[in-house]
């Protein structure tokens, strides 16, 4: 294994290993724990992919539901961003309240009542 693998700990370890139930090879960390790894880091999602196929088959069936549910596993960035922008578009501009939605002082026209 490569010193730069993210599921490899400072002592050697991998943190994708364990079996449920098995005391001689616990699992060493939580589903949810990898999950939102998988999610958040782009390492880690590299990582697992190359790791993953070295597991026992106990192991692999441990971590079928990751797999099935981490949506950027395979990531594609485009989707990400597209998705992050359409959060910033559609929150909308607030145009209520007694100023319309401007600051007193600020971006509204002062003169706007001289020149009516």
């Amino acid at each position: 294994m490569s010193d730069s693998e993210f599921w490899i700990d400072n002592v050697g370890q991998n943190l994708l290993k364990g079996i449920d139930g098995d005391d001689s090879n616990p699992p060493r960390l939580d589903l949810g724990y990898i999950l939102d790894f998988l999610r958040r880091i782009p390492d880690a999602r590299e990582s697992f992919n190359r790791l993953f196929p070295l597991l026992l088959p106990e192991e692999q069936e441990r971590l079928a539901p990751v797999v099935q549910g981490a949506r950027y596993l395979i990531p594609d960035y485009k989707v990400a961003e597209d998705d992050f922008q359409r959060q910033q578009n559609i929150a909308g501009i607030r145009t209520t309240g007694p100023h319309g939605g401007t600051r007193i002082g600020g971006n509204r026209d002062d003169n706007w009542e001289r020149r009516r």
